[in-house]
């Protein structure tokens, strides 16, 4: 008798920039996983448009996005970005795991900048560490008003999607990342996410996030930056960057490579500032546990870039491409441009593999 079996197919992971969407859907296996399809595009400009029409702009691009790759049933994991979360390391006592669930509520009432009633709140467990020679609980506090979670599921509904499941971008793109670079359990790593409106770091242990913030510079930040400094409109100067970011190395004979690199050189300045005073904290907070290196990712990444802020920071530095190891399916096209777009997409595709 013959049996025919169906390749497993996973949902499809949205996730929504500013400028942009992008979508992965992945079939197979944890141990086999093939990418099907992956595609972004550009999202229409609606900061001046009433929220209605924005949200019904954007569906009808998430409509069509769906039809024109052929991707295939409706369920769709999304996510919320680092701009949209409140993220705060708080320390509690070291307590049994039911006692810290029942503090988190009062904890977070003190510190979140709208009503607990409004919010929806999560944390992690960073570790156990130590203040004033006591054991303490360090906690990564992560919340979000519950309007914009109804808001992105309100959205992929009138798209036509059937959302499964919403995670958060610091999350997705950690998932991808660690299981594209292979690291142990016990790999200690620093992560650059560089985003189009907001850059996170992250310093992990393996899969496990030890510290997290995020702070606004990011790919609309450079842009503006480089159209002040160069005295013209945001989408030429917009364009110029992406060229810019789009090579591997710099070329220093290049006008418009040391325009654009002279321009963002404040904006570079900042981000590494706001890197050292984290990676103070860490050093402060997990003694004797060093990190091996630092990971540059996110749609703002580039290898040239890495190099130079690993320089700054005084790190080992390097980029990971989260599609090396992935099998393409026979119809892919040949993917070209910055890997690191990609990351949080396929992170969010991958929240499904048990």
């Amino acid at each position: 008798m013959l049996t025919l079996t169906r390749t497993p197919l996973i949902p499809i992971g949205l996730h929504l920039g500013l400028r942009t969407a992008t979508v992965a859907q992945l079939t197979g296996t944890a141990d086999r996983l093939e990418l099907r399809t992956i595609a972004q595009c550009r999202l229409p400009f609606v900061e001046a448009a009433a929220p209605r029409e924005s949200e019904q702009a954007m569906a009808d691009v998430l409509r069509r996005m769906v039809i024109e790759h052929r991707l295939i049933g409706r369920k769709v994991v999304g996510c919320l970005t680092a701009d949209e979360l409140f993220i705060e390391t708080v320390r509690l006592p070291q307590l049994p795991h039911d006692e810290i669930v029942k503090q988190i509520p009062a904890v977070a009432a003190e510190r979140l900048p709208y009503p607990m009633a409004d919010a929806e709140v999560r944390y992690l467990l960073a570790g156990e560490v130590k203040q004033d020679n006591v054991s303490k609980q360090e906690v990564i506090l992560i919340a979000t008003p519950r309007e914009a979670i109804h808001r992105r599921l309100r959205l992929l509904e009138h798209a036509g999607l059937n959302p499964v499941g919403i995670d958060i971008e610091p999350c997705a793109w950690l998932r991808c990342l660690h299981r594209a670079s292979h690291s142990t359990a016990t790999t200690r790593t620093a992560y650059l996410f560089c985003g189009e409106t907001t850059s996170t770091v992250m310093f992990t242990e393996g899969s496990r996030p030890l510290f997290m913030k995020s702070f606004s510079i990011g790919g609309r930040a450079f842009d503006t930056a480089v159209a002040q400094s160069l005295d013209g409109d945001l989408e030429t100067a917009a364009n110029m960057r992406a060229e810019v970011f789009a090579e591997d190395t710099l070329n220093g004979e290049d006008d418009i490579h040391r325009a654009v690199i002279d321009a963002l050189r404040p904006s570079f300045d900042a981000l590494v500032s706001e890197f050292e005073l984290c990676l103070r904290y860490y050093k402060v907070t997990f003694r004797g546990r060093p990190l091996e290196g630092l990971v540059l990712c996110g749609s703002e990444s580039a290898p040239w870039f890495a190099e130079y802020l690993g320089d700054r920071v005084g790190m080992k530095s390097h980029t990971v491409n989260p599609i090396e190891d992935l099998h393409l399916a026979s119809a892919m096209p040949r993917l070209i441009g910055n890997p690191g777009r990609w990351s949080t997409a396929l992170g969010l595709a991958l929240k499904r593999i048990p």
